[in-house]
């Protein structure tokens, strides 16, 4: 793969981090997304300066790639978000997501390609006429899976609705089927599939998939997650972050946290609570709650605890997960994300098996008995997430997926 076009519908990190990684190899055809400004050129000078006003605007910065490979099309971005709020209004159900994915992948797939290009790397639900107009050039396909396959979920939902019916909140949102036979046809055209964690390989390891699956861990962002200085004092204190709900094991965290009885200890939950108030009753006084907090407070609430637990049954990744690490704050977590990539079960963190509520249990008296231990495994995270920074694992991805193809 001497040109690659990688394209993303709204430069999100990690689709930023590939087109790097493309561009550091000198391999980088073009990187085609929506709103974006390149850091050091005029436009990305002035989203700076109005950054301080919208903050978002940061989230859209691209580092310096080489010239002309930065291919934006706000318009379509902005337009597909306009025209899904639009038609919601007046009924028709229509996501901003699902209109602004399938509106680039459109984009790309009738615009002008460089003509270095011989592979595109697209990413799921954005990638389907962009493969087939790469199919028809004889050109390889590379589809980015960034969490578990469809057909995982909804096993993951069957089961768990069984096991806590009391805590559905509403019910869990279902693809349309147009939208899945989409995944379908993007799998079925992709010659390597690329995903970030063992875990998202096994959920493809079940259909017959033909193409190579890759399996390249994020890098760390220890540039943008510093470590604690000194270890948190006060009450022995347990994060959590993100969205809280049945597949993210809330639930099951919610009942180790009671049985473990830690006396002087606090659970922190941050993010969107997504259940049922009449369960979360009989968890009441147990937990703190914060729906929603800046981006910005993020690396404060990691340092100021002593651990942060992730016991999802189910994630592409789970980037709180090396953030914690940066942060020299150790983390608990199950195989069934990015963990195993990140982790080596009690020398830089904790691996438990999902939903056991007794290791979890175990573990958390385990730690808070000892947190001077605690944080020697934390500094040793971020040891090991020094290790494994952006550049390492671009670097990485670029071989893995030139093996793929030899």
């Amino acid at each position: 793969m001497n040109g690659v076009l990688v394209s993303h519908p709204h430069a999100a990190p990690v689709a930023k981090g590939v087109a790097a990684a493309f561009a550091h190899a000198g391999r980088l055809a073009a990187f085609t997304t929506g709103v974006a400004f390149e850091r050091d050129a005029f436009s990305g000078r002035l989203a700076g300066a109005l950054a301080g006003r919208w903050p978002t605007l940061r989230n859209r910065m691209v580092d310096p790639l080489p010239t002309g490979a930065l291919q934006t099309a706000p318009f379509i971005e902005l337009g597909a978000r306009a025209a899904a709020t639009m038609l919601t209004g007046v009924g028709v159900a229509l996501s901003s997501y699902d209109a602004l994915f399938v509106a680039h992948d459109a984009r790309v797939a009738i615009s002008r390609w460089p003509r270095a290009t011989d592979a595109v790397y697209a990413y799921e639900d954005a990638a389907l006429l962009t493969f087939r107009r790469a199919a028809r050039g004889g050109r390889a396909r590379i589809w980015d899976l960034p969490t578990r396959h469809y057909l995982a979920t909804k096993e993951l939902w069957r089961e768990e609705m069984q096991r806590w019916p009391d805590a559905i909140d509403t019910p869990p949102h279902r693809e349309p089927d147009w939208k899945e036979r989409r995944k379908d046809a993007e799998l079925a055209l992709a010659t390597t599939v690329s995903v970030a964690s063992s875990y998202v390989k096994s959920t493809l390891e079940r259909l017959d998939v033909r193409a190579p699956i890759v399996v390249t861990p994020y890098g760390f962002p220890v540039d943008l997650f510093q470590p604690k200085p000194a270890p948190p004092a006060g009450p022995f204190r347990v994060l959590s972050v993100g969205v809280h709900d049945i597949p993210k094991g809330t639930p099951y965290l919610l009942q180790a946290w009671k049985q473990a009885a830690i006396p002087d200890a606090e659970l922190h939950l941050v993010g969107s609570m997504r259940l049922a108030k009449s369960f979360l009753d009989g968890y009441a006084g147990l937990f703190h709650h914060f729906p929603a907090i800046p981006r910005s407070e993020l690396a404060a609430r990691y340092a100021a605890a002593d651990v942060l637990v992730f016991p999802t049954l189910g994630d592409g990744f789970g980037l709180v997960i090396q953030e914690a690490m940066c942060s020299a704050t150790p983390v608990i977590t199950t195989p069934c994300s990015g963990g195993p990539e990140c982790i080596t079960d009690g020398v830089d963190g904790w691996l438990l098996p999902a939903r056991d509520i007794d290791a979890l249990v175990e573990t958390l008296r385990r730690i808070a008995a000892d947190r001077d231990h605690a944080a020697a495994v934390g500094r040793s995270a971020r040891a090991r997430a020094e290790r494994w920074a952006a550049r390492d694992a671009g670097d990485a991805l670029v071989r893995a997926l030139d093996a793929s193809h030899a």
